[in-house]
């Protein structure tokens, strides 16, 4: 008996036919969950990467069991009210458990639960004690599955039609409007932080890296677990706060993680000798004879003296070191600083191609990912303004008035 049942769990199906089954649902499908409520998918999201949830981003709309449940059309499902987080896939229900996810806070952005045999009564819980829906993707009425195997196509969304009529200049033009205003949104937000200090002008550069190096420290973490990477920043600096336990609740940090927590600790033993920001000052206000290229160099320089890549560094600069320059150059009446910080922004080569500039480029045709840190980071802020929930009537990019 024993051997039969070990022969039964070998022939069934794993996540990837799980994930297979996931990727061909049309829009629209209506998914029945086990609180007897109904989501219907706008979005299947994207690939969630090795580590935490299967699906990043999908975007759900609930609807009332009593709901009428024919689909609704491409303009009615953009306007709809509507969810957007993760979905885990597991063959059984109980693998929520058995692979220990309700004690794994990379999980609490979970919305929905995917599987294809519910084998338990017990409600779904994160980390957090807040419970999830499940679908069993075996639930799914006959006509449903049977478009699954054909992979019926997925009608086009407005960016598709809009952005592949612009020329080339026009398309470059929308991207950079959009790095700017990402960089803007950046920059809004240190200097919300700094509007606390009192201290007038420049008279305690100290002060600044209060701000800088719990940012950096953040910066340093972009796809990892950045929570924790921040509240080291504030530990190692002597300022107050709580050190959350690690995600995965791993003992010891991944050799990336490691490297990256010994770099940061480097530069903020620099900066107890001489303040970050008065090194990032003097680069990015030289005087006559600016030259970018130069700039960006003396920049990079500060970060790949603690073995940091490139690439990093060049995430930092412009995610970090940049905006917060901005924002002090506005607290500060600065414009020789803020044009300089600008420039260097809207000047600055390519940074490294990541998930979202990828899946942004093939969402809008492209056919490549825009060249410059600019364009790239227009991507991003499109992506999180808009394309992330699917709001397509209030995107940049899908609008035809420019």
């Amino acid at each position: 008996m024993l051997l039969l049942v070990e022969q039964s769990y070998r022939h069934l199906p794993d996540e990837t036919e799980v994930a297979r089954r996931w990727w061909h649902l049309p829009l629209d499908t209506l998914l029945p969950l086990d609180t007897g409520e109904t989501y219907q998918l706008l979005f299947a999201g994207r690939p969630g990467g090795s580590k935490g949830p299967d699906i990043r981003d999908a975007v759900l709309r609930p609807l009332a069991s009593s709901s009428p449940l024919a689909p609704a059309s491409l303009r009615q499902v953009l306007q709809a009210p509507r969810l957007c987080g993760d979905v885990e896939f597991h063959v059984r229900a109980s693998d929520w458990y058995n692979h220990h996810h309700e004690s794994d806070r990379r999980y609490n952005r979970v919305i929905l639960h995917v599987v294809l045999h519910y084998d338990i009564t017990q409600p779904i819980l994160c980390q957090d004690g807040l419970s999830i829906p499940t679908c069993t993707l075996a639930d799914l009425p006959a006509e449903e599955q049977a478009l699954q195997l054909l992979g019926a196509a997925l009608p086009s969304w407005p960016c598709q039609e809009i952005i592949p009529a612009l020329t080339e200049s026009e398309r470059q033009q929308l991207l950079h409007r959009a790095g700017l205003l990402r960089f803007e949104q950046k920059s809004e937000l240190f200097s919300t932080q700094l509007r606390a200090l009192s201290t007038p002008k420049h008279d305690d550069e100290t002060l600044y890296d209060h701000y800088l190096l719990p940012a950096l420290g953040e910066g340093l973490a972009y796809g990892r677990d950045r929570a924790f990477f921040r509240a080291t920043s504030l530990r190692l600096m002597g300022l107050p706060g709580i050190l959350p336990e690690p995600e995965g609740r791993a003992a010891r940090p991944a050799p990336l993680d490691a490297q990256r927590l010994r770099a940061l600790r480097h530069l903020i033993e620099q900066a107890q000798i001489t303040p970050l920001w008065q090194r990032l000052r003097t680069i990015l206000t030289p005087g006559e004879a600016h030259d970018s290229l130069s700039s960006i160099w003396s920049l990079r320089r500060i970060f790949t003296q603690l073995n940091l890549s490139l690439a990093r560094t060049d995430i930092l600069i412009c995610n970090v070191v940049l905006p917060f320059a901005a924002a002090v150059a506005l607290r500060e009446q600065d414009t020789v600083l803020y044009e300089c910080a600008r420039q260097l922004y809207a000047s600055y080569p390519d940074l490294p191609s990541n998930q979202v500039t990828r899946m942004m480029s093939a969402q809008f045709q492209l056919p490549g990912e825009p060249g410059g840190a600019c364009q790239q980071q227009g991507l991003h802020y499109i992506y999180q303004q808009t394309c992330r929930t699917k709001e397509c009537t209030r995107c940049i990019a899908g609008r035809k008035a420019l």
